[in-house]
């Protein structure tokens, strides 16, 4: 797909990715842990029977601890998605390490000035550690892309040399 049609599907899809992260990055604080911790009382319904057993300190440690799992783990995935459109979108570059890097930069500059948008957001914060979970994320996302690509284009590689035999 290196089409014309192609490749502005591809940065369509990379900018709707920008402008989900920008959504999710616009909402108040108090909108943004209402969504988290509902996903955490799910996963506590779902995988703690005996949590109402639990004394309280576990209880709120617990909470603690999905809490922090849910958000930071929203943030590594959305990145890691975002790190795989980028790759897509940047096919322009054929050489796998430019375009890792192309697509990797993208995604760390972005998620740089994603935080810094929150700085203007009531009740949140830019902070350093959630640009290098974005950016750990993103590195994933385009390394896992530059590998299926890799396969590919192997796989199409071993293909043709057994058509020719």
């Amino acid at each position: 797909m290196k089409s014309k049609a192609g490749l502005i599907i591809r940065w369509v899809l990379l900018g709707a990715m920008c402008v989900g992260v920008f959504i999710f990055s616009a909402m108040p604080a108090d909108d943004s842990s209402e969504q988290s911790g509902f996903i955490v009382d799910t996963l506590i319904k779902l995988f703690f029977n005996e949590f109402d057993k639990k004394s309280l300190p576990e209880q709120s440690a617990l909470i603690s601890l999905l809490t922090v799992l849910v958000r930071k783990g929203a943030h590594f995935s959305e990145y890691a998605l975002m790190g795989v459109l980028a790759f897509g979108a940047f096919i322009k570059i054929e050489k796998y390490v430019p375009r890792y890097f192309a697509a990797l930069i993208f995604c760390v500059v972005y998620a740089a000035t994603d935080e810094f948008h929150q700085l203007f957001v009531p009740g949140r914060a830019g902070m350093i550690r959630d640009v290098v979970v974005d950016s750990c994320g993103a590195a994933t996302g385009v390394l896992l892309a530059c590998f299926i690509s890799l396969m590919i284009a192997a796989s199409a590689l071993l293909r043709q040399k057994n058509v020719h035999r």
